[in-house]
């Protein structure tokens, strides 16, 4: 890939400015304030649906828009963010480029996180994929002033935390979005590597060469069948200030490019959409890109197993005996269950190279999460409960929620292999915990670790509160979140 072309590579700007403490810059097109709803509104009162919108015009063809922040007693950072995404929503639909926001409404809350919230929600719901549109990629410039008596500075400072959390998080959408013609295990370590140059991240890229030298089967087994070899790509931020006394914590990726199932093909509908398959890969590299900008206290390294899971004459194939990392032995059940394996030596790389405080992988491993969470939260596996426990409070504090499944040792028997230590797939029955126990076989009992299986929230096929269809980026502010309060 050309350098050129790679320049704004690891870079997302949103299309969303706030100014606190700024002179408007006139005109004004709309006047906006927020508002607690009621159930029955009265003509000119605002309801109690969150993120719903009364204007009118007033003099100088400027417009008052009233915005609903739900029921009073019922105020949370989820209506907060929810209202945000609606003003960014409703400027862009009806061309507002300029606007003055009242937030006397909140500001006796005395809450900071409430504030930050609707800023969160004020840059997410600005997000657009459009950049491979004729025309090109740039969204109209909203400009928000806000109207506000508290704290200039204290108001920048939380401002400023919203902002790079959300850039982060449209960066992977944006990356997400892109099909495997743009993004292959090749060009996602480049552009990972340009991301860590500009972020002040140390990055490893292991090719084909190295995970053979390595004896890594798993992921050489799922890509080989690719023209484009499977890469192992390492980020490491050594937190603020930089410490080698303090154990990182480990995030580990699936980054499937493309995922046809392999031999085990998946039909016509299935098969759609499978670009989204590198999502967990891809939150990783954002949330280490979050963690340097935010100067976060803790350690943390990011393992991202990149693959495209092919058919060719040199794919691999159901009954192939592999040979992972960690020494252990799969027999393959079922080429499209590849998820798993190149996790399987992600996990081994992080424990031979870390001394890990704690392993998170992510990713969009099962369709059986889907099935038995649907799209709201994402599958919650783990062997530590304190390490649940401090996940699933930071999924309710960003929304990005979690339900924790059981992994009883009496899971395994699916799993447990006839020619080989293990089986790649135990059958439909409790597909998604089966794969968080397949998982489980490669950490140490004794080092905290959590999968979180984002196969139902990854993407969406419909718009939702913070933003449009398609990619969401499930996962970097829920990790973020985990990592700030460790």
């Amino acid at each position: 890939m050309e350098k050129k072309s790679l320049q704004n590579i690891g870079e997302y700007t949103n299309s969303v400015k706030i100014f606190v403490k700024q002179k408007a810059q006139l005109p004004i097109d709309v006047q906006l304030f927020l508002a607690f709803g009621v159930k029955e509104p009265r003509p000119g009162e605002i309801g109690a649906e969150v993120g719903q919108i009364l204007s009118g015009v007033l003099e100088a063809h400027q417009t008052k828009a009233i915005v609903s922040l739900g029921e009073r007693e019922k105020i949370n950072l989820f209506a907060l963010r929810n209202a945000g995404a609606s003003i960014s929503m409703w400027l862009n639909q009806f061309h507002k480029t300029t606007s003055i926001l009242h937030i006397s409404s909140i500001e006796n809350l005395n809450d900071p996180d409430m504030l930050g919230a609707l800023f969160e929600g004020l840059f997410l719901g600005s997000y657009t994929f459009s950049k491979r549109k004729t025309g090109g990629r740039k969204a109209k410039e909203i400009n928000i002033y806000l109207d506000t008596s508290l704290e200039a500075q204290k108001v920048q400072s939380i401002l400023e935390h919203a902002r790079i959390l959300t850039e982060a998080v449209n960066l992977a959408r944006d990356w997400a979005h892109e099909p495997a013609n743009i993004i292959n295990p090749v060009s996602l370590s480049e552009w990972v590597q340009v991301l860590a140059q500009k972020n002040g991240l140390h990055c490893k890229i292991f090719d084909e060469t190295a995970l053979s030298e390595m004896q890594a089967g798993g992921i050489l087994s799922v890509g080989q069948g690719s023209k484009t070899l499977p890469r192992l790509i390492v980020l490491e931020y050594p937190g603020t200030p930089p410490t080698q006394m303090t154990k990182p914590v480990v995030l580990v990726g699936k980054a499937i490019t493309f995922d046809t199932g392999g031999y085990s093909l998946k039909d016509t509908t299935n098969i759609q959409n499978m670009k989204y398959d590198k999502s967990g890969g891809i939150v990783v590299a954002a949330v280490l890109q979050a963690a340097a900008t935010l100067q976060i206290k803790k350690p943390v390294v990011g393992i991202i197993a990149a693959a495209e899971n092919m058919i060719s004459p040199q794919a691999y194939r159901p009954d192939d005996i592999i040979t992972t990392l960690s020494g252990k032995t799969i027999e393959i059940i079922s080429t499209d269950a590849e998820g798993r394996l190149v996790l399987a030596d992600a996990l081994t790389y992080a424990q031979q190279n870390y001394t890990p405080e704690a392993i998170i992988d992510l990713a969009t491993l099962t369709g059986g999460v889907v099935v038995a969470l649907g799209r709201l939260r994402a599958g919650l596996m783990s062997n530590s409960d304190t390490l649940a426990s401090a996940l699933t409070v930071s999924g309710d504090r960003t929304a990005e929620r979690l339900w924790r499944l059981p992994l009883d040792d009496e899971y395994f028997h699916q799993i447990e292999g006839d020619d080989a230590d293990l089986r790649n797939s135990g059958g439909r029955e409790a597909s998604s915990i089966i794969g968080g126990m397949f998982l489980k076989q490669f950490v140490a009992d004794q080092i905290p670790w959590a999968h979180i299986d984002i196969a139902g929230v990854a993407a969406s096929d419909k718009p939702s509160p913070l933003g449009p269809k398609g990619a969401t980026g499930f996962g970097v502010r829920l990790l973020t979140d985990f990592l700030e309060r460790i």
